[in-house]
């Protein structure tokens, strides 16, 4: 069964209050990375060594995945909107 705009718009802002969501755990991981950073700097060659260290991190891979989630989240938003346009220019008899 198709979904109606009314359904399709609620679908829409689930998903923004998701991005939010992982959006603040994006930052909070920044500022670890950050931190992490400037204390392991000194015992690494370059600053590629230290980004490889920290991805092997717990905290690394959680931000990974975080940011996996927010482009998975971004492109279900644009469909979302496609979706919405279609359906408006449907009602209002352009197709």
């Amino acid at each position: 069964m198709a979904k109606t705009p009314h359904q399709i718009a609620e679908e829409r802002v689930g998903m923004a209050e998701e991005y939010s969501r992982y959006s603040g755990m994006f930052a909070d991981l920044i500022k670890k990375r950050a931190d992490h950073f400037k204390t392991e700097r000194p015992n690494h060659k370059s600053d590629t060594a230290v980004e490889r260290a920290w991805e092997r991190t717990d905290e690394g891979i959680q931000m990974t995945i975080v940011k996996m989630k927010l482009k998975a989240l971004e492109k279900q938003m644009s469909a979302s909107n496609t979706m919405l346009r279609l359906l408006e220019n449907e009602a209002k008899a352009l197709y």
